[in-house]
């Protein structure tokens, strides 16, 4: 839950390292692949709730309105268990039975089995549901918007990225959890391979003039910029407005008018898809930081 009322269970000073504990999508109920959920309706029953987070985390010296910028220092999956899940249920189709699979982590590498024999792939932990809390009501944790982000499933949220929003309230009231092993574009099975994690963050402010912020959150690496549209809404919809803040960022911060700014976008822009299941999805739109330094004009 995003909740502006509710207490803090950590405070920080802005720059101070420190390690989060996160907890995986199921909170921690599924232990083998004996433990299965057919729906939605029966992971709410039995568990309460979905897409838990760990916080508030309240950061002194943050006041609303305030661009809080919280640096990722790294992302370490299933430290506890050694493995993440993936899940199967009749809701993606009709035809397929509820099941669970243990995906192991193996050093580097994340071990899918199948009936053919496992398949290894590369070992690439981000945290799925990363936000701040909302002026108003409380926002559930499985859900997004543009002024909290939330849960939009993004592999660019990950160590060495920097995630920048605007504070809604003092102290910003951060949250995060929903950590994943790997994951490809779009989280097109409703299920990403699902973990717990530790991770480890500092979070400083960041003036909205300084972030050239321009009403999306941003994810940014020391290669990249990126502008984030959460959902709801039409994925067309959120590519189109997350590359218009893209292009307004570059515009305020780089040298380049905005038409200029479209026409680079859509030369070397790309785009990431991270959620693709109703009502939530979410878009990226990004550009590496050479085709906007200076020298490159």
């Amino acid at each position: 839950m995003f909740d502006p009322r509710a207490e803090p269970v950590l405070t920080v000073s802005q720059g101070e390292v420190f390690v989060v504990e996160t907890e995986d999508a199921h909170s921690g109920t599924i232990t083998g692949p004996d433990v299965v959920y057919r729906n939605l309706e029966e992971v709410l029953d039995r568990v309460g709730g979905v897409n838990p987070v760990t916080g508030p985390i309240y950061v002194e010296g943050i006041r609303a309105g305030d661009c809080v910028e919280i640096e990722i220092r790294s992302v370490d999956g299933a430290p506890v268990s050694g493995f993440g899940y993936m899940t199967t249920t009749p809701t993606l189709r009709p035809d397929f039975r509820a099941e669970t699979v243990i995906c192991h982590r193996r050093g580097d590498q994340v071990e899918v089995p199948a009936g053919r024999g496992s398949v290894m792939i590369p070992y690439r932990p981000f945290i799925g549901t990363l936000g701040v809390a909302p002026a108003g009501e409380a926002i559930e944790s499985f859900l997004q918007g543009t002024d909290i982000m939330g849960n939009v499933d993004l592999p660019e949220v990950t160590a060495g990225a920097s995630v920048v929003i605007l504070a809604n309230v003092d102290g910003a009231l951060i949250s995060l959890g929903d950590a994943h092993l790997a994951q490809g574009d779009a989280e097109i099975h409703r299920s990403a391979i699902e973990t717990h994690a530790d991770v480890e963050l500092s979070i400083r402010k960041r003036s909205p003039e300084e972030s050239a912020y321009s009403g999306l959150p941003q994810i940014n690496t020391a290669t990249e910029l990126g502008s984030v549209a959460p959902g709801p809404g039409h994925l067309e919809d959120l590519v189109r407005a997350a590359y218009d803040d893209l292009a307004t960022r570059i515009s305020a911060a780089h040298g380049f008018t905005l038409p200029e700014a479209y026409r680079l976008l859509g030369a070397v822009g790309t785009v990431r898809i991270g959620q693709v299941v109703p009502p939530v999805y979410s878009a990226m739109a990004k550009i590496e930081r050479r085709f906007v330094k200076e020298e490159q004009q």
